[in-house]
């Protein structure tokens, strides 16, 4: 109680710290203040400003050529990865919705077996002459002798009676010899 009797007496003998405080702490919340406005501006900046992208006209699978519209959507909503530019020979390398944002993972450029497949992952081409209905995007595992060779795995191409499998880095030497020598299966992955 003596601490707040003397402070009294002080701010009472000593107006200017009173008012020193007071500025003091109105400057602070000016400035917290100034802070959030500016941050608003910024945002709404952010929504204003526009840029043109091309979004998914359709449902595509894997493999499917992309048919996308171009679009201007605010800044704020727009990935970092979105595609402003679009090839005619484009193809989707994974499932992309009707009006989605199309970004650079979902275009497989039309370069071989390889290009639809995920980077870090390497593509073997196997023929298995019993796997029927095989497409683009099928998750598999790869089997050879009762052996998994590769526990996750996805076709990325398909031609003919061979299917090119992307498959992890470690499993490929296996999975390769393993097709070399007929002996490679594919197991569907529900």
């Amino acid at each position: 109680m003596q601490v707040a009797a003397r402070a009294r007496l002080f701010l009472a003998r000593h107006p200017s710290v009173y008012w020193l405080a007071v500025a003091v702490l109105a400057a602070t919340v000016a400035f917290g203040v100034s802070r959030r406005l500016a941050d608003i501006d910024a945002a709404r900046e952010r929504w204003a400003a526009g840029r043109t992208v091309f979004v998914a006209a359709g449902d595509h699978q894997p493999g499917d050529p992309l048919d996308a519209r171009a679009v201007e959507l605010p800044a704020a909503a727009i990935p970092p990865s979105a595609v402003d530019q679009l090839t005619p020979d484009a193809r989707a390398r994974q499932h992309i919705v009707d009006g989605e944002i199309v970004v650079a993972r979902d275009i497989m450029p039309p370069t071989g077996p390889a290009a639809g497949a995920e980077p870090g992952t390497l593509v073997v081409p196997i023929v298995d002459p019993l796997a029927t209905d095989v497409r683009i995007g099928l998750r598999v595992q790869v089997v050879a002798e009762g052996l998994v060779l590769a526990d996750v795995a996805t076709v990325v191409e398909v031609d003919g009676d061979v299917a090119f499998v992307a498959v992890e880095p470690t499993s490929a030497p296996v999975v390769a010899a393993a097709a070399r020598d007929g002996t490679a299966s594919l197991l569907y992955v529900p």
